[in-house]
């Protein structure tokens, strides 16, 4: 309403507008997103995906040439029809979003929404493409970077979780720190710790995309 009023147009027109502009977006889905190890294109930027790791820490680490995050889309208010299992743990009403991208660019190269906010990361993830099976996507020495919220698998690496009563050793800190490098951090954040969280550029591609789209932020 306040978009009709504002445009001088009736609230059908601006829902109309609203429809034709997913329909371009969505008609340019195959187009951007995509990722085919077969595809010459697709294996020059798996390999600059590498390049960048292995510039950031060590040749030994450039297999780790995707990364993943999860975001929630909060709701903004409780739906009608099983609110229950959108109540996330941050006591909002939401949609999981899982987005797997490259580091060097932050282009999505494979993604799941709709998902409940109630769902764990780690088991969202295994709705992606990635996960099934994961041999598609990753060699034996290939693999995703996730924080501390995922479970570790060979093909999905995260940094060592500080126990509940202790504290992580010297050497693990210096693992979790040279992990915390394998993205170019902004100056402007600061939220990365020994145990923090080891995709910055991930977090990164999220303020982009809520940037963007405003009503990604409460819909």
């Amino acid at each position: 309403q306040d978009m009709a009023e504002w445009a001088g147009v009736s609230v059908g027109t601006v829902h109309n507008c609203y429809k034709w502009v997913m329909v371009a977006i969505l008609h340019h889905h195959d187009e951007v997103i995509h990722f085919n190890p077969e595809n010459p294109e697709d294996r020059r930027e798996k390999e600059m995906a590498k390049r960048y790791v292995e510039e950031r820490t060590c040749p030994q680490w450039r297999g780790g040439y995707l990364c993943v995050d999860a975001t929630p889309f909060n709701l903004y208010q409780k739906p009608g029809l099983h609110g229950e299992g959108l109540f996330d743990r941050k006591a909002n009403y939401s949609l999981s979003n899982q987005v797997i991208i490259f580091p060097h660019n932050l282009q999505i190269v494979d993604y799941v929404i709709g998902v409940p906010g109630s769902l764990h990361d780690a088991s969202a993830l295994q709705h992606t493409q990635c996960a099934q099976p994961p041999e598609r996507f990753f060699d034996d020495n290939e693999w995703l970077w996730a924080d501390s919220a995922y479970g570790c698998q060979k093909w999905c690496i995260v940094p060592y979780k500080r126990p509940a009563s202790g504290h992580l050793t010297r050497t693990q800190k210096t693992i979790s720190y040279h992990l915390s490098k394998v993205c170019k951090v902004p100056f402007i954040w600061h939220i990365l710790t020994c145990h923090g969280k080891i995709h910055v550029q991930s977090e990164h591609f999220y303020g982009s995309l809520k940037g963007h789209f405003q009503s990604l932020r409460e819909l």
